[in-house]
């Protein structure tokens, strides 16, 4: 297949760094009792991001950029095909997972992210920070296979202007999840590449993934079971009502209390079993850090910049589907990732995301009730 250029596709992905503010993502991953592993992520910007699932075939061939935005980093030809979200509908993918349920997300990581220095005699094994999820999808099957090929590739800072665009950093880290349910979190910090086990199966922001961990230690009272009632000199004191427990849960969107509300809901939720009811509770924990129009807002030189949670994806591993929706339509839909990959044969194709809301309406479906 002819190679893709990575930095010629990737001006609608990194011109967004510059037009919004973009560090409200969150990633979950769960384990059902049979073993399926359920992935779910949202993913919050200001602008519009058109975005759309691609389907990259095996054997599409991929060329990294360099800082300077040239095509002459690292040749990288998909051993796995692999299907995700992108921006654009441009192929360098958000998040997303391959034939053999690898799972990857890029996530924002805003005043941490730093990545290798520019060393021309590497620009052989070199790829910019926001081609890592490719990278990823299209080579590795588990998560033991990442850590062993991370010394493969160096990752630079991508351009910061393309065609005349200035763009902004773009500082990402990335959450990696295997079928077996393995977890990593890859970080390049300092130009050095930090890899973390992810037990928990959670990410989110900044700070850095050690600080996080860290944080946890402040909420160790948090508990599923309800508080028990007080007796303070005689004067009984009793909690108001159900979720005492959980008493003190931040429920702001910033990165650490979104971190700790993703630990504390996967933690604490009932075991159940199947892919179906995996898929039901990741996406009923995950909607807890969705973000309404308004809510969020920064002021920027060009007015009010507001944050929403333009998306969310999840992942069901063991059959191999990708599920979406968007602010506008809550409706979840999924692609077949065996089928879009037959479908697609040898040329990457986009599926649109944005889809007309359509609720069913069951008002013929009414039968005389019966009386009690």
């Amino acid at each position: 297949m002819r190679s893709r250029s990575l930095a010629a596709l990737a001006v609608a992905v990194i011109t967004l760094a510059a037009l919004g503010r973009a560090d409200a993502c969150t990633s979950i991953r769960l384990k059902t009792t049979d073993g399926d592993v359920i992935y779910a992520r949202t993913m919050e910007y200001a602008e519009q991001q058109e975005a759309g699932v691609s389907v990259v075939p095996k054997g599409t061939t991929f060329v990294g950029t360099l800082p300077d935005g040239s095509s002459k980093g690292l040749p990288f030809t998909a051993k796995y095909g692999f299907i995700g979200m992108n921006s654009h509908g441009v192929p360098i993918l958000i998040d997303g997972v391959n034939e053999k349920g690898l799972v990857a997300g890029g996530l924002l990581f805003p005043g941490f992210a730093g990545y290798a220095s520019f060393e021309p005699a590497e620009a052989g094994r070199t790829i910019a920070q926001y081609e890592v999820v490719n990278w990823l999808l299209s080579q590795f099957a588990t998560v033991a296979e990442v850590r062993a090929g991370l010394a493969q590739v160096r990752v630079c800072q991508g351009p910061s202007a393309s065609k005349g665009i200035t763009v902004g950093p773009l500082p990402l880290h990335f959450t990696v999840h295997d079928a077996t349910g393995d977890s990593i979190v890859i970080e390049h910090v300092g130009g050095q590449t930090k890899v973390h086990d992810n037990p928990l199966g959670v990410l989110t922001n900044a700070p850095d993934f050690d600080w996080m961990r860290i944080y946890l230690s402040n909420f160790v009272n948090l508990s599923a079971v309800n508080a028990a009632p007080k007796d303070l000199a005689g004067f009984k004191i009793d909690p108001t009502g159900q979720g005492s427990g959980m008493l003190g849960l931040p429920g702001d969107f910033t990165p650490p209390s979104r971190f700790l509300r993703m630990v504390a809901l996967t933690q604490t939720a009932s075991p159940v079993a199947g892919p179906d009811a995996g898929l039901a509770l990741a996406m009923t924990i995950i909607d807890n850090v969705d973000i309404p129009m308004g809510t969020v807002r920064d002021v920027s030189p060009a007015g009010i910049v507001r944050d929403v949670t333009q998306w969310v994806g999840a992942v069901d591993t063991a059959r191999g589907r990708y599920y979406f929706r968007t602010y506008d339509n809550k409706n979840w839909r999924y692609v077949d990732l065996k089928e879009a990959l037959a479908k697609a044969g040898t040329t990457m194709q986009n599926i649109p995301t944005k889809l007309a809301p359509d609720y069913l309406d069951v008002t013929a479906t009414a039968k005389p009730a019966a009386m009690p």
